[in-house]
């Protein structure tokens, strides 16, 4: 008699498994998107805090202008993809050179520009986080991140202009 329940409880193991397992699973997925979700956030507050400091120091051209948006998302000179985060490119970042009043300089290049630069701003807008759960695929748009710091010396020193 034994025998016979053993046979018939075999095949129950197999179906509580399977249960548990796709619950399990889509458990240790879900915690290992939120890592991925969080390191994201962490590494997108870091590349804009980065981007400001940086240009806070740097010359106001549009050539430095672009090196510090690369060098930002841990970039060499020349390269324009994030090595860091999936789907970040220097387009993404807006960098900003702000007066008294927060309002931009829209010439920050000429003379009368560079003395009005009072903040840098860096931001990022429209960032979207791609999920790789195969049944829950799909995208989370976050925040702007944003940092803006007071200028410093912009690229310029007494023994002239240096380059970044």
């Amino acid at each position: 008699m034994k025998a016979v329940n053993r046979r018939r409880m075999h095949g129950v193991y197999v179906v509580e498994f399977a249960i548990i397992g796709v619950l399990l699973f889509t458990l240790l997925f879900g915690v290992l998107e939120m890592g991925r979700l969080l390191f994201t956030v962490n590494a997108l507050d870091e590349v804009v805090r980065r981007g400001a400091r940086l240009a806070a120091v740097c010359n106001v051209t549009d050539l430095e202008q672009e090196k510090v948006k690369q060098r930002a998302i841990f970039n060499n000179d020349g390269e324009d993809d994030s090595p860091l985060i999936a789907n970040l490119t220097t387009s993404d970042l807006t960098l900003a050179y702000l007066n008294e009043n927060g309002a931009e300089v829209l010439n920050p290049t000429s003379d009368n520009g560079f003395r009005a630069i009072r903040y840098v701003q860096l931001r990022v807008d429209n960032f979207t986080f791609d999920l790789l759960i195969p049944v829950l695929g799909g995208n989370i748009d976050l925040p702007v991140f944003r940092s803006t710091l007071p200028r410093e010396n912009l690229g310029r020193s007494v023994e002239g202009d240096t380059e970044c």
